[in-house]
């Protein structure tokens, strides 16, 4: 069976219970386990971000020195542009040897002596890219490997002096809790208490045990192991992993069937983290199986964190950029609106309405005013239909052609939004008297990324008025394909499309 009609069948409603969709609850976290959520709200420093730092250290460094080294040499080898492509083409491939050796990932960092033994290797291997340069335009001199020579040297201190820099750095952000690996565990008893004494004793490796739930109770699963009191229980853990900030879930049930797996996947699938079970367990068979480990004990990683890493990087990179142009360049069109909207009724020309951000976390989202002042509805209860007469005649027509949703640019400039993810929708959008996380119970699965300023859905036909249930899940449905099977060329097929969506949609009113 092919892996999404696995993964569609899995959050069918015969596999889903009681997933939290962001409503009202009959009970909340407990004391203790709110406590730690709180304590675990602010955000750890992502490893990859030092991985970039140390990437962008060596190649100004390599780059400098060769600069610096060609200036002491005191003679001319490479005329002007000749000698910055060779300085720049020496210092990537250095950074490229490093790369492609895993000089650049948290663990080798980790390890001074492993990084400065895989940095001097990717600077001889660059250097050699250099002399060979030189050998193909006949540069072969005393002067010329005089200035190699000397760039070597100074480059291999500077990359020396900056991997001792930030591996004083990554001790000290591991020991203030500033960079760790948060992880929760799903299981209970004594099973759990040799996986959670070793997820302690990693500590210094960055990892940090944040707590332990279970459904059983009884002997099975005692309310406390290993001096850690059970947090409570599955629908406990969601809660707890919206308020904190959470890695990884491991799910450590000794023996557990691939029907018990599959009912604790389809509950924790609406959470943006990486979820792991310890292996031996059944795991169902659309699962990516990429193996991991933590100390002796050896993990399957069933699904990753949609858009993490370097491809959140790249996204973030593409949204500011995109954003920044089409700001810019819809500026004059901006203007005139906001100068209509305010001619045509009194009130400020912006409004601002509050929808579910990442991880069901409420953002404000800016729109052009499109209804009379004393009309607005912020909360989105009732919904726009054809003729509404909340509806100024701008508002008709900014809401059709959706020129009404472009100051969203500023939304995601700010990180509130991504250009193209799914939707953001009202806190309390409605279809009838139903509310959208209502309707189905994967709803909250789409708050696994950034909602977009358009989408896989919107540019489906799936925009504007969702008067029924069906178009609900039809939305929904595109959502969990686009966070699926993101790439950062889809983003592109989405955004060049959208302009095209906007003509042929018909329910946008």
């Amino acid at each position: 069976m092919p892996e999404s009609l696995a993964r569609k069948r899995l959050f069918s409603e015969n596999h889903r219970r009681r997933p939290w969709t962001g409503g009202a609850r009959s009970r909340l976290l407990g004391g203790q386990a709110m406590a730690a959520a709180q304590r675990l709200s602010r955000p750890s420093i992502r490893p990859a971000v030092l991985g970039y730092a140390q990437f962008a250290l060596d190649l100004l460094s390599v780059a400098v020195a060769g600069m610096i080294s060609h200036r002491l040499v005191g003679e001319v080898i490479l005329e002007g542009t000749d000698r910055a492509g060779a300085i720049w083409m020496g210092a990537l491939c250095v950074v490229l040897a490093a790369r492609l050796s895993g000089g650049y990932g948290f663990r080798l960092m980790r390890s001074l002596w492993r990084s400065v033994v895989v940095g001097g290797v990717s600077l001889i291997i660059g250097m050699g890219a250099v002399c060979l340069l030189l050998l193909s335009v006949d540069l072969v001199n005393r002067v010329a490997f005089g200035w190699v020579g000397l760039w070597v040297l100074i480059a291999a201190v500077a990359m020396l002096a900056s991997r001792i820099a930030l591996s004083v750095r990554i001790a000290v952000l591991v020991q203030t809790g500033r960079l760790e690996h948060r992880i929760v565990l799903v299981g209970g008893g004594e099973d759990l208490e040799p996986l959670l004494r070793e997820i302690v004793s990693e500590h210094g490796k960055g990892r940090r045990m944040c707590g332990f739930f279970d459904e059983r109770g009884g002997p099975r699963s005692p309310s406390m192991v290993a001096g850690y009191h059970k947090a409570g229980d599955i629908d406990d853990l969601v809660e707890f992993a919206r308020l904190a900030k959470i890695d990884t879930v491991i799910i450590a049930i000794r023996g557990a069937s691939q029907e018990r797996i599959r009912e604790l996947l389809a509950r924790l699938f609406v959470l943006p983290v990486d979820i792991r079970v310890t292996e031996g367990t059944e795991i169902p068979e659309f699962s990516r199986k990429r193996r991991s480990h933590i100390g002796p004990f050896r993990l399957i990683e069933i699904y990753k964190r949609p858009i993490d890493g370097f491809a959140a990087f790249r996204k973030r990179v593409f949204d500011v950029v995109f954003a920044s142009i089409l700001l810019v360049a819809f500026s004059p069109l901006l203007l005139l609106v906001a100068l209509a909207v305010r001619l045509e009724s009194p009130g400020p020309a912006l409004f601002r309405q509050k929808r579910h951000g990442y991880n069901n976390k409420p953002i404000e989202v800016l729109k052009f005013r499109s209804m009379y002042v004393d009309q607005c509805d912020p909360t989105a209860v009732k919904a726009v239909r054809r003729g509404d007469a909340r509806v100024t005649r701008v508002g008709r027509f900014i809401r059709r052609t959706s020129i009404d949703e472009l100051p969203q640019f500023i939304n995601v400039i700010k990180g509130d939004l991504s250009l193209v993810g799914p939707r953001p929708h009202a806190l309390t959008a409605r279809t009838g008297d139903i509310v959208y996380d209502q309707i189905t119970e994967a709803y909250s699965a789409r708050h696994k990324v950034k909602p977009g300023v358009t989408g896989w859905a919107q540019i489906n036909g799936w925009r504007g008025e969702m008067n029924s249930p069906e178009k609900i899940r039809a939305r929904i449905e595109h959502d969990l394909y686009y966070i699926e099977h993101w790439s950062l060329r889809l983003d592109f097929k989405i955004a060049l499309l959208t302009p095209w969506s906007l003509v042929t949609t018909k329910n946008a009113y």
